[in-house]
């Protein structure tokens, strides 16, 4: 089994995973993250990166749909090298899912050729000592066991907790940390505000969407709970809370009566009803913004949604910024035609997929820098034999102060080896899907007509995030950032406003 003296000179990655918030206001990062730059420090690794899942619980493996699922996949996939070490507080930081499970999970990542080390008993993991030795594997699904029983017990003595809590509010007031805005958190009666949230629920009676009732709130100058201005994320919380008609939940625990009522409770379902129903009609219908959740203004951040209007009795769509909809920046970037826009984007989606030419001078540059770390390494051996040898303590602090000296560069020296290594590995990535981008911009074309809701699918996969920047009405630019990490420009000459 290999030890951590024989990881020297490898690259590590560390990761950290909590899941409260209370022990992100902790030690917990600091704790974790200082751990692994000591382990990496004395036994001569190089922290390349950190990976936090912060307030990720992994009792129910939410962790692998996150930074750490993310890993993984980097890892399967050559972007992340499979000599890199990923080092761990212990092993239910990655997983407290059953025994049985975890270990299938943990086994195939160790598949891939990476070394996992658990820093609180110092254990380097890899598949060859696993399978050379069956002892190792019995104490990691051991540790893998403990960490489970322990979330199983705390989930449940927290769910009793909840109980308990929800009980003693029937009974009479607890102390919440939170409570809705129009309810007054000393006396738990309406406050001041009650009548602006009846006026959220009166404007989706009268069948306002979310979005419309954002901006007539804001239009209004009407305050939103933290008293900036209101988002739609802000007014469909609203909307959904049981408070409205004085229910008070507790983790599935409900309180009904416990808040004086804003509306009955059948109003608030009727008002449920009405958003469910306005979601299914645009859902079920032909999907028209093949480009959702990936539009954002490039003038102030802000995310862009497709609009319409009505002229010469055609209907036209636009892409329109929720900043300046909203009110919640000072933003005044023009509409973009939304037809005009997904015709250049489908014409020219190959276009954005042609990988940066790639720097053939990386192989030769990282031979030369590990000749320059090995010869750098023999110098720093000698100072370090030299150490052992001097005579005075002035020489001995001279000679020290070299050898920190030789760590700083060969230190800097690994870390340009890694950014060629990873500019290699991204431009293969994109170089090996260039084919499959061709293939895609047909099928994208194909499905715009036949079934819009898969061609968006595709599209998503593709693309990560697109700024709309306008220079003038006639110079528009579109920067397009791929899930693979490279951003491109489209530039638009004409706005073709209809006439």
């Amino acid at each position: 089994m290999l030890q951590p003296r024989d990881l020297k000179g490898r690259q590590a990655i560390s990761y950290a995973r909590w899941s409260s918030g209370k022990q992100a206001h902790g030690d917990s990062l600091a704790r974790q993250t200082k751990n692994a730059e000591d382990f990496c420090r004395t036994h001569g690794l190089t922290l390349d990166r950190q990976l936090v899942d912060d307030g990720i619980s992994a009792f129910k493996g939410a962790n692998l749909e996150a930074s750490f699922g993310k890993l993984v996949a980097d890892i399967k996939s050559g972007v992340i090298l499979a000599d890199t070490v990923l080092i761990v507080e212990n092993v239910d930081r990655i997983s407290r899912l059953n025994y049985y499970d975890a270990q299938k999970f943990f086994g195939s990542v160790l598949e891939t050729g990476i070394t996992i080390v658990t820093l609180h008993d110092q254990r380097v993991h890899t598949i060859e000592g696993y399978r050379a030795n069956f002892m190792h594997m019995v104490q990691s699904i051991l540790s893998m066991q403990s960490a489970n029983e322990y979330s199983d017990k705390l989930s449940k003595r927290v769910k009793e907790a909840w109980s308990r809590k929800a009980d003693k509010a029937k009974a009479g007031r607890i102390k919440l940390a939170k409570v809705p805005f129009w309810i007054d958190r000393e006396t738990h009666e309406l406050s001041e505000r009650a009548d602006d949230a009846r006026l959220v629920f009166e404007l989706a009676k009268e069948g306002h969407g979310q979005q419309s009732i954002t901006q007539m709130l804001n239009t209004r100058g009407i305050p939103s709970p933290s008293g900036k201005t209101w988002a739609q994320a802000v007014v469909g919380e609203v909307l959904r809370s049981p408070a409205a008609y004085g229910c008070l939940v507790l983790k599935g625990e409900e309180v009904p009566g416990y808040f004086p009522a804003l509306i009955s409770e059948t109003e608030w379902l009727a008002t449920r009803q009405r958003t469910k129903a306005r979601r299914h009609s645009r859902q079920v219908g032909r999907t028209s913004n093949l480009f959702s959740r990936m539009v954002h203004c490039g003038h102030c951040g802000s995310p862009m949604v497709l609009t319409s209007s009505r002229k010469g009795g055609a209907v036209w769509g636009y892409f329109t910024c929720t900043g300046k909809t909203f009110k919640s920046t000072e933003c005044t970037a023009p509409n973009w035609r939304y037809d005009q826009f997904e015709q250049e984007m489908i014409d020219r989606i190959g276009f954005l997929a042609v990988p940066i030419p790639q720097d053939q001078t990386a192989p030769d540059l990282s031979r030369e820098l590990e000749e320059t770390i090995g010869a750098l390494e023999a110098k720093q051996s000698n100072v370090l034999a030299g150490i052992a040898e001097a005579d005075t303590p002035e020489v001995r602090k001279v000679l020290l102060g070299q050898a920190d000296q030789l760590a700083r560069q060969i230190e800097a020296k690994r870390r340009e080896i890694v950014a060629i290594r990873e500019n290699d590995a991204r431009h293969r990535e994109s170089a090996a899907a260039f084919v499959d981008f061709e293939m895609d911009q047909e099928e994208i074309k194909r499905l715009a007509d036949e079934d819009r809701k898969k061609a968006q699918g595709l599209i998503s996969n593709l693309v990560k995030r697109i700024d709309l920047e306008s220079d003038s009405k006639t110079l528009r630019r579109a920067v397009v950032t791929m899930r693979s990490g490279y951003s491109q420009a489209l530039v638009f000459d004409s706005t073709g406003e209809p006439g």
